[in-house]
C-alpha cells in the first residue's frame, strides 16, 4: 500500500517533467512558426522586388 508522501513525490516528478517537456515544445513550435514568417516575408519581398524590378522606370534607359 502507498503513503500519501508516496503519491506526493509521484505527483510531483509528473508535473516536473510535464512542464518540461511544455516549456521544450513551446521552444519548437516558437522557432517553427517564426521560420514560416519569415519564409513568408522573404517570399514577399522577392515577389515585390521583381515587380519593381519589371516597372517602366524601373528599367535602364536606352540610348537613342
Amino acid at each position: 500500500m502507498h503513503s500519501n508522501l508516496d503519491l506526493r513525490v509521484v505527483l510531483s516528478l509528473v508535473e516536473e517533467r510535464q512542464e518540461r517537456l511544455r516549456r521544450t515544445s513551446l521552444l519548437v513550435s516558437e522557432h517553427t512558426s517564426r521560420r514560416r514568417v519569415r519564409r513568408w516575408l522573404g517570399h514577399q519581398l522577392v515577389r515585390f522586388g521583381s515587380r519593381l524590378a519589371n516597372e517602366p522606370t524601373m528599367r535602364p534607359v536606352r540610348a537613342p
